[in-house]
């Protein structure tokens, strides 16, 4: 049988493709506190800070207890996962890449490692396409909101280094409209500028591109006092040239 457990959306677990209740929000949140430590030992003074921080229930050892003793009758049925016990502490014994987190990590590590760009495109996107909604969602606990802040940088991070692969390989109309989205919610990061300036220019759209620098410009200049970085400036002055190294690789 194939197991599946999911954090980027709802907390989910799924065997052969069903779904498996695992209960209500605390103890789920208790599976994803070892998830996340997957096949190491989650020492039981750490879990309890990750489930309840500074306010344990009187006998929060006891629901701990407890909520395993549920989460394995719940997985039982799959043999290749096993909640075990251990000195001081508690861990969940399974394949890695069955925790969609690590799977993420996994693609992203093997894309930036590719050779060749279309290889490392697919695994990207691959990497990326497992992101099914707000990470962690219905959990609100003061550990669980630090991860599900890192997440999201490295989220950013996988669709900044996906971007530019995909800008290398000619494929700007197709990345301009997230481009688009991604800049206004991410509006100072200069990286992203320059990504959509470039596929902005690309595109026949050179007066467009020229504006999105003006923008983040004066929005560097009005909250941060600084300007804008050497690498977007020199692409605005080749942007402003028509410089030919900037036209789309043939393809």
């Amino acid at each position: 049988m194939t197991i599946e457990f999911r954090l980027f959306g709802d907390v989910e677990a799924r065997i052969d493709g069903r779904f498996v209740d695992i209960g209500h929000a605390r103890q789920r949140c208790v599976l994803v506190a070892l998830l996340l430590d997957v096949n190491r030992t989650v020492p039981i003074d750490v879990l309890l800070d990750r489930v309840w921080a500074d306010h344990p229930p009187q006998r929060a050892r006891g629901a701990v207890y407890n909520y395993l003793s549920r989460l394995r009758r719940a997985l039982a049925v799959a043999t290749e996962v096993s909640i075990a016990r251990r000195s001081g502490g508690y861990r969940v014994v399974v394949d890695a890449l069955a925790v969609d987190v690590h799977r993420f990590h996994h693609l992203v590590l093997q894309a930036r490692a590719a050779v060749d760009d279309s290889d490392a495109a697919t695994l990207f996107d691959e990497a990326l396409g497992l992101w099914q909604g707000e990470v962690l969602a219905a959990l609100d606990t003061p550990w669980l909101n630090t991860v599900r802040v890192a997440l999201g940088r490295e989220r950013l991070a996988a669709e900044l280094d996906r971007n530019d692969v995909w800008l290398r390989l000619g494929e700007h109309a197709w990345l301009l409209g997230a481009l688009s989205d991604a800049a206004s919610v991410h509006p100072m990061n200069e990286r992203l500028a320059g990504q959509l300036m470039l596929a902005l220019y690309r595109a026949g759209r050179q007066a467009d591109a020229l504006t999105h620098y003006h923008e983040i410009r004066l929005r560097l200049a009005d909250e941060l006092g600084a300007d804008p970085s050497k690498p977007l400036r020199e692409l605005h002055r080749r942007i402003l040239d028509a410089d030919l190294t900037l036209d789309p690789p043939t393809r």
